[in-house]
């Protein structure tokens, strides 16, 4: 018997060129069968998926579902599973906080998590040495982590300190990304620029949420955006990356005296006027320019106006904030633009949200589809199989015998996912989180520290990854 069928569907699977009805059958958490047609009594359970398309699990490979501090942003697991995603890489902190999140209030979600690496939170200055790099690295791969997020453009280190970052990563084996930004260029296209020195001859990395270094603040966005994909284009098969669809962008409130301390935050300031002070931070809030987030229940919202800067104050300004500044052009580009070989100028859509109200991977993703950006397989690879390949997890990202039963079905006509699945466990169901807990994807190294804590995990290899088999095009290949 299996444990569940999911039948009357369209599967889609670029992996295995499939987009056509098909049945999928499921046995102890793995894709056990795909055929035309599967007797419904083989099964324990059969869900019927008629008139939805059947979708490899959904991955977000930008994600916040974890936090900084004990302000934590654990709301996001139950967020993102609303939306149908099965998979996330978490950008945002330390293990002990992602961790705490999945054990408290996880929603049965997939999380790799990146240590987040800059001078705010891990040394007295922007130039550690390798040594010191290597060190708290190393101590939170034993926690748990997957790896190393440089989180220059926030809190920038600088430019040598951001390759030594990159080369240390590379030498141990772990997954990389970037926030682009040093102390001599920051979150823009100024920062892209820098990008071949950081890796130079034979670094790998993921590069982050591209459209956000594409605001126009140097010159058009549409040509900083066709500026940023050639450079991917000349470090093609050594960077990966992915962009995301919301107006709106995700950083820190944080004050120091009368001092924005976050350079991003001090950007979106720039970009309209105002002053990187905590007074003109103020005026921005109540102008309606900058958005507060606020808990409430099991969600984070955004607020404006004199709720927001009551809640900014309360949190002593430590507490995020959004600002839209994220043109449409750059993140409609990026989404569809591909390369004379027909592979993806940027090769993933994510959210950079989580716990940040901005989940708009599946609807705004679905949207691409009916407006003809993307085909429906165009849709599926770049939500669930590139970014597989980027994480190098093999098992994920396609529906074929023997894959890790991550399902997410998917309607068409409505734009939003009805159901999902992981291991062949129910995670959503029309739109509600439906699981606890989580299982963490870690290195060897973190196994049993992350075991101690009690969280059920999975042993993933980062050496997997696209970043270090030349790309996701050559993770089709292998």
């Amino acid at each position: 018997m299996y444990d569940m069928l999911i039948r009357g569907g369209t599967l889609v699977d670029p992996a295995h060129g499939i987009e056509t009805p098909r049945d999928v059958a499921i046995a102890d958490g793995r894709v056990a069968a795909v055929e035309a047609s599967i007797d419904p009594s083989e099964a324990r359970d059969v869900v019927d998926a008629s008139g939805l398309v059947v979708s490899p699990g959904i991955i977000d490979s930008h994600c916040h579902v974890g936090g900084l501090s004990s302000r934590s942003r654990a709301v996001g697991h139950r967020m993102v599973a609303e939306t149908g995603v099965t998979t996330v890489l978490d950008m945002g902190g330390t293990m002990e906080t992602l961790i705490d999140g999945i054990l408290d209030r996880g929603a049965g979600l997939n999380v790799a998590g990146l240590f987040v690496h800059s001078a705010a939170f891990d040394f007295e200055h922007p130039g550690p040495s390798s040594t010191e790099i290597e060190a708290a690295l190393a101590a939170e791969v034993e926690q748990g982590a997957f790896g190393l997020k440089v989180s220059g453009g926030h809190v920038p280190l600088t430019l040598d300190a951001t390759a030594r970052a990159v080369e240390v990563a590379n030498r141990m084996g772990v997954y990389v990304a970037f926030h682009v930004g040093t102390t001599s260029a920051g979150s823009r296209i100024t920062g892209m620029r820098e990008i071949p020195d950081i890796v130079g001859n034979h670094g790998r990395l993921h590069i982050a949420h591209v459209n956000s270094y594409c605001r126009g603040m140097d010159e058009p966005p549409l040509d900083e955006t066709i500026e940023a994909m050639a450079i991917l284009r000349s470090l093609r098969g050594r960077v990966v990356s992915e962009s995301y669809l919301s107006p709106f962008n995700g950083t820190g409130g944080r004050c120091d005296g009368d001092e924005v301390v976050d350079h991003v935050t001090r950007n979106c300031l720039e970009m309209r006027g105002y002053l990187p002070t905590r007074t003109d931070m103020r005026r921005a809030i109540l102008d309606g320019y900058c958005l507060v987030s606020v808990e409430r229940e099991d969600r984070a919202e955004l607020v404006s106006g004199q709720e927001a800067v009551d809640a900014w104050e309360a949190a002593r300004t430590n507490v995020g904030v959004s600002f839209p500044v994220c043109p449409p052009e750059t993140a409609l580009a990026m989404a569809v633009a591909k390369e004379p070989d027909g592979a993806f100028s940027i090769d993933a859509i994510s959210t950079d949200g989580g716990g940040i109200p901005r989940n708009f991977l599946v609807d705004r993703g679905l949207a691409l589809v009916r407006f003809g950006g993307l085909s429906l397989s165009d849709y599926v690879r770049k939500a669930s199989l590139n970014p597989a390949r980027m994480m190098g997890l093999p098992r994920k990202g396609h529906l074929g015998v023997g894959a890790d039963a991550d399902v997410t079905l998917l309607d068409l006509e409505r734009g939003l996912a009805t159901r999902s699945f992981v291991a062949g466990r129910p995670v959503m169901v029309d739109g509600e989180a439906v699981a606890s807990g989580g299982t963490l994807l870690c290195t060897e190294a973190g196994r049993a520290s992350a075991e101690a804590r009690g969280v059920a995990v999975e042993v993933v290899d980062p050496r997997e990854a696209a970043i270090y088999g030349g790309g996701v095009e050559a993770a089709a290949s292998s």
